[in-house]
């Protein structure tokens, strides 16, 4: 070939090495984009499933806590001049609804509720205020000894509620720290540009704080809820005693007014039942405010702006 034709050729050959050179960087570019993109999208979508399965077990929880000490703050609030209040079920009229004036202030509470609503043990039992003898205690310490063995149920539940909670967030860490070391070693080594370095560490940083946020919000409901069951529990407990000395007639008073004196702090001079149910009456009414303050944080946590 001529000088003057490679003198022609060089040009040409040095154009199209740009052109490609140009092509590869806008390619590469693309591709570090759309890479970015599955990332953010992948952990976002395991982060969506994680809160959706977080607050349907919460609600669930929150729900049936709420439906179990309505019905024995409706006990608790029923002990009236007539008599010891017993728990006793009628035959053909067992249902499930709320009755009487006492539930129609909370109806809304429970009507909003989202998670599948759980049968209390206490529902389709009623009042029966003129008890004849102390066989008559029996389904209402029937009931307790149900409602304590559900109880001690749902605390099995949050033990391992709350420690497949904290194992996922112990996983989603290592899996934070690896995506941050992959991010800084790309853009050491060249591959990743100072702009996508930055956004890429940007959306990690605020996928991971949305994800402590679960977490946060997860570990507190855990503390609520087993504060509240254990204290529940712990009434259920001092009434089923009561109930079972006093219908076995071998417990003396003084021991019997011993375990009210844990309830009320006060040696009492009426009915020991009646007062004991009454003297239950603000813990329920206090754990039915925790329950509800702690059903309302499961409002879904603001998304994080991955754009």
């Amino acid at each position: 070939m001529q000088p003057q034709s490679w003198a022609r050729l060089v040009p040409a050959v040095a154009l199209a090495a740009q052109l490609c050179l140009g092509y590869h960087t806008k390619l590469h570019s693309v591709l570090q984009q759309q890479a970015t993109a599955a990332s953010s999208s992948g952990a976002w979508a395991a982060l969506v499933e994680a809160e959706t399965d977080d607050r349907r077990f919460w609600g669930e929880q929150w729900s049936a806590m709420e439906a179990a000490l309505l019905e024995l703050q409706d006990v608790a609030g029923g002990v009236g001049a007539k008599g010891v209040a017993l728990l006793q079920a009628e035959a053909g009229n067992a249902t499930s609804a709320p009755s009487g004036t006492a539930h129609a202030g909370n109806a809304s509470a429970i009507d909003h509720a989202e998670p599948k609503e759980e049968v209390s043990p206490l529902a389709g039992l009623k009042l029966n205020l003129n008890p004849k003898t102390t066989a008559e205690l029996a389904p209402a310490l029937a009931m307790l000894k149900a409602l304590y063995e559900d109880g001690k149920e749902r605390i099995t539940q949050l033990n391992a509620r709350e420690k497949q909670s904290k194992q996922r967030y112990e996983d989603m860490k290592k899996q934070h720290d690896t995506r941050l070391a992959t991010i800084e070693a790309r853009f050491k080594n060249g591959t990743l540009s100072a702009e996508f370095h930055k956004n890429e560490t940007r959306d990690e940083m605020r996928i991971w704080n949305y994800w402590e946020r679960v977490r946060e919000r997860q570990h507190r409901q855990f503390h609520t809820s087993l504060k509240i069951q254990h204290g529940t529990m712990s009434k259920v407990k001092t009434m089923i005693d009561m109930y079972e000395k006093t219908m076995s007639g071998k417990a003396s008073e003084a021991e019997v007014q011993k375990d009210l004196a844990k309830v009320t702090g006060a040696m009492p001079e009426v009915v020991l039942l009646q007062q004991a149910w009454r003297a239950q009456a603000p813990y329920f009414h206090e754990a039915l405010t925790e329950v509800r303050t702690a059903s309302a944080e499961l409002e879904p946590l603001a998304s994080p702006d991955l754009r």
